[in-house]
């Protein structure tokens, strides 16, 4: 008896059988609709749910461009309206054209090669910044008042990329119209970091021209411690960045802007499609004279020159 105990014991529980299957069909349909019910409840809880998190997402885009957006606008309206450097010295440039650079009767003289009378194009007007970099602005009024022949009077610009810049003062031959290189000391400014903070963000931002003066656009070969005499004036209308960290701005354009953009409107030479395919074939060679070659195709059609320039007096200086 005590063994058929345990084993009555020991025996697992098996569930009770519905015998009624008619009770238990009965049951199932009462139930159906209501499963139905939870799993249409459930499946539009998850359809909410999803469009809920689409629209979250989208929402979240939306806001995250319109943040970036705003942040552009705010960083690009603040560079815009930073208070430029202070003006401590004004010089003109007179701008005028000629046919052609040289002249066959000046060949042998040291008056420069300009046409014996230049179509004026105007008057730039250029403040400068002494206090930020003054060597670079002391250097510049030299060749500024320097004669014909030794400075920039005389002078042609050499480079035109409208909507970029234009630039003039090249070092040479003053019978091609080029600047007769000084010999400045080593200026430690074109070494320092805080010569090239300044951007090249307004139209006729001046700069001295380190990267753009040799090579092919914005980045060249030349060394800092060149013959320090071109300078790039820019013709907007939006800013350059790519001249950004590699030339030393040192003044603007105060009055004249209109001449600068006649000087970007001059004709320049226009290379054809096969000598593009060589120059980047040549390129991709390694030969150095594929640069060179593409310096022309800047280069103006005319002579525009630095007929004159000279120092402006300051405001206080005219009212005495």
């Amino acid at each position: 008896s005590e063994m058929a105990s345990v084993a009555s014991v020991a025996r697992p529980l098996l569930p009770r059988r519905r015998v009624d299957g008619g009770s238990s069909a009965a049951h199932r349909a009462r139930c159906a609709p209501r499963r139905e019910t939870r799993v249409q409840a459930r499946d539009t809880d998850a359809d909410d749910t999803d469009e809920t998190r689409v629209l979250g997402r989208r929402v979240s885009l939306v806001a995250g461009a319109a943040l970036g957006l705003a942040s552009t606008s705010a960083s690009s309206g603040a560079a815009e309206t930073m208070e430029p450097p202070r003006i401590t010295h004004r010089v003109f440039l007179d701008i005028g054209t000629c046919p052609s650079i040289v002249r066959a009767d000046r060949a042998l003289g040291g008056g420069g090669g300009l046409c014996a009378e230049p179509t004026s194009l105007g008057r730039v007007e250029i403040g400068l910044y002494g206090d930020l970099v003054p060597n670079v602005v002391s250097h510049f009024l030299e060749l500024v008042e320097a004669p014909p022949g030794r400075g920039y009077k005389g002078t042609v610009f050499h480079r035109v990329k409208p909507g970029r810049y234009v630039l003039a003062g090249q070092a040479g031959s003053a019978r091609m119209g080029q600047v007769q290189a000084p010999r400045f000391p080593p200026n430690p400014e074109l070494l320092a970091p805080a010569s090239f903070q300044q951007k090249h963000l307004r139209p006729g931002t001046v700069s001295l021209a380190l990267a753009a003066a040799t090579g092919d656009g914005e980045v060249g070969s030349m060394s800092r411690n060149s013959a320090q005499t071109e300078f790039l004036i820019t013709t907007g209308p939006a800013p350059v960045p790519s001249l950004d960290g590699q030339n030393v701005v040192f003044g603007r354009v105060t009055k004249g802007l209109e001449v600068v953009t006649k000087i970007a409107a001059t004709p320049t030479f226009a290379p054809s499609g096969n000598s593009v395919a060589w120059n980047q074939v040549a390129e991709w060679v390694g030969d150095d004279r594929a640069a060179k070659a593409r310096e022309s195709w800047s280069k103006p059609t005319m002579a525009v020159a630095i007929t004159d320039a000279g120092f402006m007096p300051s405001e206080e200086e005219r009212t005495r």
